[in-house]
């Protein structure tokens, strides 16, 4: 157990986060999930109302009146959840201020603080860095937030990299009830003692819990690609990190958090765009076709927009939707587009062009407006792991990139070269874009990665670029007969391509 003087302070502290929680049943009218908590709570808001007497008769009074109030107001879910949060958490906040004795501690090598937080459970501060690692104000609450956004029942087991004091470790045991196993790798032994004394890692019981020392993250890498296996890095620990490792476990982190931030974005555009009577994907070819370009949004781009149009007609291009306005505007005329991002801003991409004629590739999850409003050929891409069970075609295995997409359908269209404009994955001079691009900007590279560029010059990426230049690498070494040259003579080198000034047959 924690520390003997934090136990009634922890008490009171996962009292209030059940509360909380009460409260945000209420909201979506869950009167089952309330009722349950609002009856497990009563006991131990009883013990708290007289304690709370015998500090501040007045507001102590006050909140056994609220209490009261919550258990005799019937048939109103809304009002239950206004007087939990307008009235017994303000009281237990003001509670908790009489208490007083906030901590304010270094540890011993002086490179973490630990802190009371406004809830009460300790919050930890890494000096090094001057990051938090835990909310300042309630750690609990926010990593069950946490763990309720992480969390799928379709898991048997859970790996996290990082433990931190526990809480998002304890939240995940808690809102599964138990049922998972739960693996945890931290690289620190003193977070295990500080989790044990100072946080709630021994409110979890030990059959749950697998902890592992270790400093090389390969065993948790090899962990989290098992199937039925749910896996997260835990951020807030990873800052203090190498270049290389941090890199490795920020790749592991956006494969999960990429699609998970965007899930019901997905979910919205699949079922319009299956709506909006797009053609299948089968029905499009380009028989006879064996050279392909894909043209890109990188700052390389602009110097390659002479072989774009003393190519046009020669070879298929298929642009990404980013650079469909710029390509027109130089007298380019794609053979198609490629759109996949399932966000709203993107369709500015477009806006305007809606009676162009261009054939579009669209991913079954690209924003819903593409198919619904563009007035060309729009071909509906199956995606894997999208309701591929319900699909009457393959589904096609996409990375996160439109890029992907594009290579995807050269590929697939019996493309034996490719040539790659404007596919840079770095910052080269810290832009982003080409020239009159949307989402064109100038970056600080101080904080990312030098990877090894064209010609063998460093340039700076980051971790959303080395990841997506991983995916194309994998995507090219699975296609040795096809033959691939990277255009650009700025960006990242990118593994099994022909590096070239190639302006021409």
């Amino acid at each position: 157990m924690a520390e003997a003087f934090l136990e009634e302070i922890y008490k009171e502290a996962a009292l209030v986060c059940r509360l909380r929680q009460a409260a945000e049943y209420a909201k979506i009218h869950d009167e089952l999930h309330m009722i349950a908590i609002c009856n497990a709570v009563f006991q131990p808001l009883c013990g708290i109302c007289k304690a709370y007497l015998q500090q501040d008769r007045e507001k102590g009074m006050a909140l056994w009146a609220a209490v009261q109030m919550l258990v005799q107001i019937d048939n109103d879910l809304v009002k239950r959840g206004d007087v939990i949060e307008e009235q017994i958490l303000p009281l237990l906040k003001e509670k908790r201020k009489l208490c007083g004795g906030d901590i304010s501690v270094e540890n011993e090598e002086g490179d973490y603080l630990f802190e009371s937080s406004a809830s009460g459970f300790l919050t930890l501060k890494d000096l090094r860095q001057d990051k938090y690692i835990h909310s300042a104000s309630d750690p609990m609450w926010e990593a069950f937030k946490l763990a309720e956004y992480i969390f799928s029942p379709e898991k048997k087991e859970y790996t996290v990299w990082g433990l931190g004091l526990g809480y998002l470790i304890y939240q995940l045991y808690h809102i599964s009830d138990g049922t998972v196993r739960i693996h945890v790798f931290e690289k620190d032994a003193r977070m295990v003692e500080y989790a044990k004394h100072y946080g709630v890692l021994d409110w979890i019981p030990e059959d749950r819990l697998d902890l592992v020392l270790c400093s090389n993250p390969d065993s948790f890498l090899k962990s989290a690609a098992k199937k039925d296996m749910g896996f997260y890095v835990f951020l807030p620990e990873i800052y203090r990190e190498e270049p290389d490792l941090r890199r490795k476990l920020e790749d592991v982190y956006m494969q999960f958090a990429t699609p998970k931030k965007l899930q019901k974005d997905n979910e919205l555009n699949y079922w319009n765009n299956h709506r909006s009577g797009c053609h299948a994907v089968s029905e499009l070819c380009f028989f006879g076709k064996q050279d392909f370009i894909i043209v890109a949004a990188g700052p390389s781009l602009d110097d390659n927009l002479e072989f774009l149009r003393e190519n046009q007609g020669k070879k298929t291009i298929i642009a990404v939707g980013t650079v469909f306005r710029k390509l027109l505007e130089k007298q380019v005329i794609p053979d198609m587009i490629a759109v996949l991002n399932p966000q709203e801003r993107t369709y500015k991409q477009i806006e305007g062009l809606e009676d162009k004629k261009v054939p579009m590739l669209l991913a079954v999850t690209a924003y819903w407006k593409f198919a619904a409003n563009y007035q060309g050929d729009k071909y509906l891409v199956p995606l894997a792991g999208m309701h591929e069970e319900r699909e009457s075609e393959e589904a096609w295995v996409i990375g996160g990139t439109v890029t992907h997409l594009a290579i995807e359908a050269a590929v697939r269209f019996g493309a034996r070269r490719i040539y790659l404009v404007g596919v840079d994955l770095a910052y080269p001079k810290g832009i982003s874009h080409a020239e009159g691009l949307m989402d064109r900007t100038e970056k600080n590279t101080e904080d990312m990665l030098p990877v090894e560029g064209v010609g063998g010059l460093p340039v700076y990426a980051d971790t959303m670029f080395i990841l997506y230049r991983k995916w194309i690498e994998a995507k090219i070494a699975l296609t040795p007969d096809i033959t691939y040259y990277n255009m650009s003579r700025v960006g990242a080198r990118i593994a099994g391509t022909q590096e070239t000034g190639f302006m021409g047959e």
